[in-house]
């Protein structure tokens, strides 16, 4: 990915935030269950709201909330942003549109964190991405307070 000002959408669940609603420390890094390259959506190919909406459909917790990083910001880290949305897939497994993830592949731990921290720092001052909670199945229009 080589445009600067692109975005890259981390979707967040429920227990990836503190409870202030912020984003927790670690949710810009790798997980044990992504092999070094946390999951995020192109901004150039998909909205906010549809990143969110595919998240909530398709994955195994639903999406609390969008927030993200520009490749600017990744690059600042010497790290990298990979588009592989285009890359086959085994059958039966999906990938949500526009998906890249930030390359944390073979670093050290005391890396990784520091890395993750300098994103959520970028993360939070630009704060959270606005979008509505996708409706539940079987909903045709959000329910009002």
């Amino acid at each position: 990915m080589t445009d600067a000002d692109e975005l890259a959408y981390r979707q967040l669940t429920p227990k990836m935030l503190e409870q202030n609603g912020k984003p927790s420390s670690h949710v810009f890094g790798p997980s044990s269950a992504d092999g070094g390259k946390p999951s995020y959506s192109r901004s150039s190919i998909v909205t906010p709201q549809a990143a969110r909406n595919w998240h909530t459909a398709y994955a195994n917790t639903p999406s609390a909330g969008v927030w993200a990083v520009s490749v600017s910001e990744v690059i600042e880290t010497g790290r990298y942003l990979v588009d592989d949305s285009d890359t086959p897939l085994p059958a039966n497994v999906r990938r949500a549109p526009g998906h890249c993830f930030v390359d944390f592949r073979g670093l050290p731990k005391p890396r990784i964190r520091e890395i993750r921290a300098v994103l959520l720092m970028r993360a939070l001052e630009r704060g959270e991405i606005p979008t509505e909670e996708p409706l539940a199945d079987g909903e045709l229009i959000a329910e009002t307070a």
